[in-house]
């Protein structure tokens, strides 16, 4: 067990050396990603009401995701992951556009769809920056700079699908606030739990060892499994909207994946041997909330510096 638990550790370090490519991942709300915490309320709120409104009747799918930093990438190289990766728009229309403001490199850029291109061409969404958003990102004031942005952004889209812009959106439903807990009061909770969980397989391994059955131990792993499985599926969601959650998930799910590899090996021959486990799937997005269409981008939009 000792070689397991080094080799754990190994992995968490791995794990810490490669969060500098991690790109963040989608709250359950979808259009407002506010991992910078720029945003207030009532902002949150215009955004998700009109494009929930707008997906509903033209598929079209406008997002906006605020990041501390870019995690050492390019702007552009981050955001075409980031829309890819989040599916925005409609598979077979590519109608979405991504709105990203990174705070640390005091970059911005608007990316577009395959299917948008026409509406809002590269010079268009420079100019939507230029005009509607750099001025006030340039006096630290990014809600305003987002808010502004993103009305100039849906006036255009509703432009391309006859949409009148000025029509009255109808009232969403309460999408939930990222200010319900506190990111490090729940990020503790959450490691507490998880040792809790720790010290309950780590004893059934102990009483394994001393009574040499290997039934036990696995016990033991599918406990540690399961219950490492419903924090991870919880974090992932990141229903509360906090940056520091992608990363615990990340590393919770590695965990459990290497004990799990690491106890099957150990326990190989017996009545367990010649066989093996496999899994149909993995974790991913779209388990509740909002959730992209599939579409991607060819890496059209602009990008700004401010």
């Amino acid at each position: 067990m000792k070689k397991i638990f080094a080799a754990i550790f190994a992995v968490i370090c791995f794990l810490g050396a490669q969060s500098a490519s991690a790109i963040v991942a989608p709250t359950q709300n979808f259009y407002v990603n506010d991992y910078a915490g720029v945003l207030q309320e009532e902002t949150r709120s215009y955004i998700m009401d009109h494009s929930v409104a707008l997906a509903e009747k033209t598929k079209a799918q406008i997002v906006v995701v605020t990041v501390k930093n870019l995690e050492g990438m390019a702007l552009e190289e981050y955001a075409t992951k980031l829309f890819r990766q989040y599916g925005i728009g409609d598979k077979e229309l590519n109608n979405g556009v991504l709105m990203l403001l990174a705070l640390e490199e005091r970059e911005s850029r608007i990316e577009v769809g395959y299917g948008l291109e026409g509406a809002l061409p590269d010079g268009k969404t420079g100019r939507i920056q230029d005009e509607y958003m750099i001025p006030y990102y340039k006096e630290n004031d990014f809600n305003n700079g987002v808010l502004n942005g993103y009305k100039a952004i849906y006036k255009e889209v509703c432009a391309e699908y006859g949409i009148d812009a000025e029509d009255t959106v109808p009232a969403a439903p309460d999408y939930g606030s990222d200010s319900a807990i506190h990111g490090s009061d729940a990020a503790i909770c959450l490691i507490l739990i998880h040792g809790v969980i720790c010290a309950v397989a780590s004893a059934i391994f102990k009483f394994a060892k001393k009574s040499k059955t290997k039934l036990f131990a696995l016990f033991g792993t599918l406990i540690y499994i399961v219950a490492t499985a419903a924090i991870y599926t919880f974090l992932k969601y990141n229903p509360f909207n906090f940056e520091c959650f992608t990363n615990i998930a990340s590393t919770l799910g590695m965990i459990a994946l290497f004990i799990f590899i690491s106890v099957f090996f150990e326990l190989g021959g017996g009545r367990f041997g010649g066989g093996g486990f496999s899994s149909g799937g993995g974790f991913h997005g779209g388990g509740g909330g909002f959730h992209g269409g599939g579409g991607s981008s060819g890496g059209g939009g602009s990008s700004r510096h401010f």
